[in-house]
């Protein structure tokens, strides 16, 4: 990901001088990012009327990198994570492959969630991921954090459960594009409903979608095998007695569901919004 204040900004400023008004340069975009050779850059409100200029300067500025400008000019949406991104510039085809970390995932950039600012969470969990685990990711998408565990280490089994009909698609294209059916099964469908024949199987259970109601929760505790980790991710307010509050929230789900816990450690991934931070709890469940 790139937020860059320095002199590519500062040429993108170039570009746009004589079509943004003097007052409205400040909201030039500092932020973009690439899934592949798809360039994505947050568009303010302040300029959504100008957002094609835009697109058309980013091709100027990053020629060899973009093929295709793509704005963000809202949320994702729900448990399907559908992009708010919009087509700026360059060539109309959103398909790509990002390559990352030996794998290569292939989707559509325009319509599926894939964070960059997510890289380092996937380096952590090769680090912590043994061999010969039995793994299971809730919520897959295209194969975001499981698909280099797949690729990396050797795994005794990886289900990958993605809900949304075109994650699904590329998450089985991305399982055979990287050689991995042999560790890596994919399952379409409701996590609540389609990963019950695993339950207390699971050495990690991944669970990466960052609005989890409490019944996927649950499902998720009751993936885990005795001493099993879980890997929950949440968005959550920086104050620091919220976040207090919802740790003491999953303890008492757990509990609830006859299991106790014997190490939680938190960590941050990275900021999702003003005042809110990416966050994932790291939970040995026994």
């Amino acid at each position: 990901m790139t937020r860059d204040k320095g002199p590519k900004r500062e040429f993108l400023v170039e570009l746009l001088e004589e079509k943004i008004p003097k007052d409205l340069q400040v909201h030039i975009p500092h932020r973009w990012w690439f899934i592949g050779d798809v360039l994505i850059a947050s568009i303010p409100k302040q300029l959504l009327h100008l957002k094609k200029e835009i697109g058309e300067a980013f091709l100027q500025l990053e020629p060899k990198r973009a093929r295709v400008v793509l704005g963000k000019i809202g949320p994702t949406k729900g448990i399907t994570r559908e992009p708010n991104f919009e087509y700026l510039a360059g060539e109309r085809n959103t398909e790509t492959v990002h390559k990352e970390l030996r794998c290569k995932f292939k989707l559509d950039a325009a319509k599926l969630t894939f964070s960059p600012g997510n890289h380092f969470e996937r380096e952590r969990l090769l680090k912590a991921v043994k061999n010969d685990e039995f793994i299971v990711d809730m919520f897959s998408c295209v194969g975001n954090l499981s698909l280099p565990i797949a690729v990396n280490k050797s795994p005794k089994q990886i289900i990958a459960a993605e809900i949304n009909p075109l994650a699904f698609k590329y998450l089985e294209e991305n399982i055979e594009l990287n050689k991995v059916t042999n560790v890596m099964k994919a399952i379409k469908g409701d996590n609540r409903l389609v990963l019950k024949e695993y339950e207390g199987k699971a050495d990690r259970v991944i669970s990466g979608y960052l609005h989890s109601e409490e019944d996927q929760i649950r499902q998720a505790i009751r993936l885990c095998k005795e001493n099993g980790m879980l890997h929950y991710h949440v968005a959550i307010t920086a104050r620091k007695e919220i976040q207090t509050e919802t740790i003491m929230n999953i303890k008492k789900l757990i509990e609830s569901e006859g299991r106790g816990c014997s190490k939680m450690t938190r960590k941050r991934v990275k900021k999702y919004s003003p005042g809110v931070e990416h966050i994932v709890l790291d939970i040995v469940i026994n």
